[in-house]
Formats: structure tokens, C-alpha cells, sequence
């Protein structure tokens, strides 16, 4: 069986940037210093996933507070309100309010935010291993204040996510879903115009088996419950909230090795949780000792 590594989510900030954030934000950072130490940043990072020999691996979203914010701040009608808890974590967002999905804004090159750091919208990389990222469609609206057919919003949105497919001429995408949900028929669209990666929370949903074009993968616990709706099967392996460094992510599914001639192995949840030097430790465990 063929192991493809994948790491997606928010990666944990440096010392040193989280310092230059501080201040940033107290004003002796300026747009040009903070969009440079940003930009160091991801270049570190994107050296290191290269170091690890990732197959597949997302933006870091260094110049994002949150999983939701990249989406809330393009698309007119959404504005953030108050901070909020994310799960039972530590780590809170600020919840979008939709009153209506507008227009989608201008998202393509340097822009400055008044909720966020500047830098491009959307960040883009000429590397056949690097898959653009959004949040799912179902957990963006259920972590939302919304006003109206939740429905309406869901729809509206998957038209927005069509839009930015088409405006960044993304090639590969990867969804992620923190929260269960049951609905992944949404999707349809977006998996015939582009290769999309999907990972999910919890062991049910409702997919479509019609003929048509299948997700490239479907990440999530249960790699069996998913193969007929994808071309490569996904598991979430390298644990994401633990300090203890993965080992041995062969023996972890080396049952599944009679079933499937590929498989991705991802981590649980972004490594946003973690502490940085434990986080850049773990990138290497994604190959385990295969």
C-alpha cells in the first residue's frame, strides 16, 4: 500500500512572528515590516514541509486569525462579531454574521484588511503539492450568526467557492469540515471543476453516487465508510492535539494494507494547537517509518 502524506489547517506561529503581530498590531510594525516577516515566515514553513517530503500540504494561513475569516472578509453581506469559543478548545474566532451572501470582492493580490494583517487574500504556490484551503461550506455556516434560510446561505456560499475556483484558477482544493454534518451533496459542483480534497469530523453523511466526477480523497476515520465516493481514501492519523511525537504510522494502518493500494494519512485537526517546535517535529512523523 502507497502512504500520501497530507497536512492541512492553521500551522502555529513562530515566537519571533507572534512578537512582530504584538506589534503590529501596538502600531510599530507597519504594513510593508509585517507583510515581510509574514512572507519569512511561510517560506520557512514551506521549506520544512519540503524537507519532510510531503505529498500534499495547505497554505499555513500565518496572516489569518481564523479558519473563517479568509471567507467572512470576501464576500459582502458577512461581517465578524463577537470572539468565540472554537469546540472545547482554547482558541476562539470571531463569528461571522450573515445577514446575505453579496458579491465576492476582489481577492486576487496585496490587500489591507482592517480586521486582519495585510497580505494576499489567497495565497498561491506554483507546487503540484500545495492545495489551496478553505473551510467547509456546512461548518462555515453552522459557526455563523445567521439571519435567514440557512439553506439559502449554504447555496449562496457554494456559489461563492465556484467563484473563487474559477477567479484563482485553483486546480487543487482542500475542504476541511470541523464540525459533523450530514449534507456533502453541496460539493457536487466544485468536485467536477476542480480536484477536491475533503476532510470530515464524525462517521456519517450523505454523498452522491450518481456517475459523475469523484473527490480526489475523503479524509476522515473511517477510510471504508467513503472509497466508493473518492479516487483515494484518507484516515486522520498524526494526532494534532497531543505533545507526544507519532510513531509508527505503519503499524496505525497497517490492517488497511489488503484493502487499499493508496492511502492518505493526514493529521486530526490543524496544528494550530500545538507548540511550534513540536509542530515542525511532527510534520516529520507523517511518514512514519515507511
Amino acid at each position: 500500500m502507497e502512504l500520501i502524506s497530507l497536512l492541512y489547517g492553521i500551522y502555529p506561529r513562530s515566537e519571533n512572528l507572534r512578537r512582530s503581530y504584538g506589534k503590529w498590531e501596538k502600531g510599530q510594525l507597519n504594513t510593508k515590516e509585517i507583510s515581510d516577516k509574514i512572507q519569512e515566515e511561510s517560506s520557512i514553513y514551506y521549506e520544512l514541509v519540503k524537507e519532510a517530503a510531503l505529498n500534499y500540504f495547505t497554505d499555513p494561513l500565518f496572516n489569518w486569525y481564523d479558519l473563517l475569516r479568509p471567507i467572512a472578509l470576501s464576500v459582502e453581506g458577512i461581517r465578524l462579531g463577537s470572539l468565540t469559543r472554537y469546540k472545547e478548545t482554547n482558541t476562539f474566532y470571531r463569528q461571522p454574521e450573515i445577514d446575505a451572501i453579496g458579491k465576492l470582492r476582489e481577492v486576487k493580490g496585496f490587500k489591507e484588511l482592517e480586521e486582519n494583517p495585510p497580505f494576499p487574500m489567497y495565497h498561491e504556490l506554483e507546487n503540484e503539492s500545495y492545495l489551496h484551503f478553505l473551510p467547509g461550506i456546512n461548518s462555515f455556516v453552522r459557526m455563523s450568526k445567521v439571519s435567514g434560510d440557512f439553506s439559502k446561505v449554504r447555496n449562496e456560499l457554494k456559489d461563492i467557492y465556484l467563484k473563487l475556483i474559477e477567479m484563482l484558477k485553483i486546480k487543487r482544493l482542500l475542504i476541511y469540515e470541523p464540525f459533523e454534518a450530514e449534507d456533502f451533496e453541496i460539493y457536487n459542483e466544485l468536485k467536477s471543476v476542480t480536484s477536491l480534497f475533503l476532510v470530515i469530523t464524525g462517521n456519517s453523511g450523505r454523498f452522491s453516487a450518481d456517475g459523475g466526477k469523484k473527490f480526489y480523497s475523503i479524509i476522515g476515520n473511517d477510510p471504508y465508510a467513503y472509497s466508493k465516493y473518492c479516487e483515494v481514501p484518507g484516515i486522520k492519523v498524526v494526532d494534532a492535539q497531543s505533545t507526544k511525537i507519532d510513531d509508527g504510522v505503519l503499524e496505525k494502518v497497517k490492517a488497511l494494507s489488503s484493502d487499499f493500494d493508496k492511502l492518505i494519512v493526514a493529521n486530526t485537526e490543524s496544528f494550530d494547537f500545538l507548540p511550534r517546535i513540536i509542530a515542525d517535529k511532527k510534520v516529520f512523523s507523517f511518514k512514519g517509518d515507511a
